[in-house]
């Protein structure tokens, strides 16, 4: 009779989510994306909570959407989760002129920047899961 053993290190798995465009300037939110960097989701998750601005908001969003679409679709432990990558790159900007600043070209331009938002998590397939 043969004996079929499973492996005992559990499978790794990486879920990304990305956001196009988001009505931010990249400079204010990458302020707050290296610094959850280094966090674990469940203590970025807390730390969002308490921070007043609007990057906090949209990165605190986009972090619950991943953490639930991880464990409810994937099949993840949500205790093993730790970030893979987070990088803020810049999006479409949408330019008009002032006429104000006057009819120069450079001076009276006036870009409405926006970002794209990558995150990537790692994490541990459940105990009880197929996949």
């Amino acid at each position: 009779m043969t004996k079929i053993t499973q492996n005992t290190t559990p499978k790794t798995k990486t879920v990304s989510f990305l956001n196009r465009n988001i009505k931010i300037s990249p400079r204010k939110l990458r302020l707050l994306a290296n610094t959850i960097k280094k966090l674990t989701p469940a203590t970025a998750l807390t730390q969002l909570k308490f921070i007043n601005s609007k990057s906090a908001r949209l990165l605190l969003s986009s972090l619950q959407s991943l953490i639930s679409d991880a464990s409810h679709n994937h099949n993840l432990d949500p205790a093993t989760f730790l970030f893979d990558k987070i990088t803020v790159d810049d999006g479409p900007k949408f330019k008009r002129m002032d006429k104000s600043h006057s009819s120069r070209f450079s001076r009276g331009l006036i870009q409405k920047r926006h970002s794209r938002l990558y995150i990537s998590l790692k994490g541990e397939a459940k105990n009880g899961s197929k996949s």
